[in-house]
């Protein structure tokens, strides 16, 4: 790998587009941005800001590789990507990456949670996804903490203060919502409906974890992995440790660089 060689990774989500610069294995900088209706200008903006942060134009980039659902959507100009990586793949690579010990990650994004096993090369063996049902699990986690009046990390640290085992349950996310506002009307103590949520969710990840065997180590990634909360109930669900990489809503668009660059050697 050439150390010299500077690249970006976009991972272009439903809900944040997040961008990192590295050259070889070094992380320089990285920014996250709503995604919005407009993928490409949140990408253009993650990616300027990032190389904002670290001093560095974009002509001194060898290549722009991006990952995500709307990763095809960014290969026009003025970005130029120079080419995608599926977000399975890069989630593998960018998890293994961080964690050389690892061999499953699960990602709980803002749309969609999944779990991918790699193997000594960070190579994608196997991959599954939650279900349409599940969909829109991290959405609902952000709207909960609104409806409280809270950040998520605030929400996350108001439920490891629960004293009371509150349920959700409901399959559906949009139904879960309602449910616990429900329980909020009904005087039930903030703390208890925090961690309900919490559980709820780390439930649904659970579930989907059922469908495939979970190497290990286990480590988990995206921007939900920050909720110590989730990650509590989730490890006594799947009964298994589990441990969260840094950086961890940045995975993808690490993964893609490391793709990237692999492909070159």
């Amino acid at each position: 790998m050439n150390s010299g060689k500077i690249v970006a990774g976009l991972d272009v989500g439903h809900v944040y587009t997040k961008a990192v610069i590295m050259r070889g294995q070094e992380i320089l900088g990285y920014r996250t941005v709503p995604t919005g209706f407009d993928a490409v200008a949140a990408a253009e903006t993650a990616l300027n800001h990032a190389l904002e942060n670290v001093g560095i134009s974009r002509g001194e980039l060898t290549g722009i590789v991006s990952t995500g659902i709307f990763r095809d959507m960014v290969k026009v100009p003025p970005l130029n990507v120079t080419t995608t990586v599926p977000e399975y793949v890069a989630d593998a690579k960018g998890a293994f990456f961080l964690n050389k010990n690892s061999r499953t990650v699960i990602d709980i994004g803002g749309n969609t949670h999944k779990a991918m096993h790699y193997d000594q090369n960070g190579n994608l063996l196997d991959v599954i996804q939650n279900d349409k049902c599940a969909d829109g699990l991290g959405i609902f986690y952000t709207t909960i903490a609104k409806a409280i009046g809270l950040s998520e990390q605030e929400m996350s640290e108001l439920a490891l203060k629960s004293t009371r085992d509150v349920s959700i349950a409901i399959q559906c996310a949009l139904s879960a919502e309602s449910e616990a506002i429900d329980l909020m009307c009904q005087g039930v103590d903030t703390a208890d409906v925090a961690d309900a949520v919490s559980k709820f969710m780390s439930e649904r990840v659970a579930a989907m974890c059922t469908y495939m065997p979970l190497t290990k180590e286990i480590v988990v990634a995206g921007g939900l992995a920050k909720s110590p909360a989730l990650i509590k109930h989730l490890s006594s669900l799947i009964r298994q440790e589990v441990s969260v990489v840094d950086l961890p809503e940045y995975v993808g668009a690490i993964g893609a660089v490391m793709s990237y660059e692999g492909s070159q050697n």
